[in-house]
């Protein structure tokens, strides 16, 4: 998989909270963590063209 960022390569690592275990991608090169929730979040999200002309409209 490629970095988002940096189009560096990523890899699997394991995590945990207390009791609870997930795992995530994490970018050699800038350390950028992607999982599940990060990406859910991202496709919510507006696209970046349309959250510049919503910002240029407030102003």
């Amino acid at each position: 998989m490629k970095c988002p960022k940096c189009s560096g390569l990523m890899y699997v690592e394991r995590l945990s909270d207390f009791f609870v275990i997930f795992h995530v991608w994490k970018c050699i090169n800038c350390g950028a963590l992607i999982d599940k929730t990060i990406l859910e979040n991202q496709k919510r999200s507006l696209p970046p063209i349309e959250a510049l002309k919503t910002v240029s409209k407030t102003k």
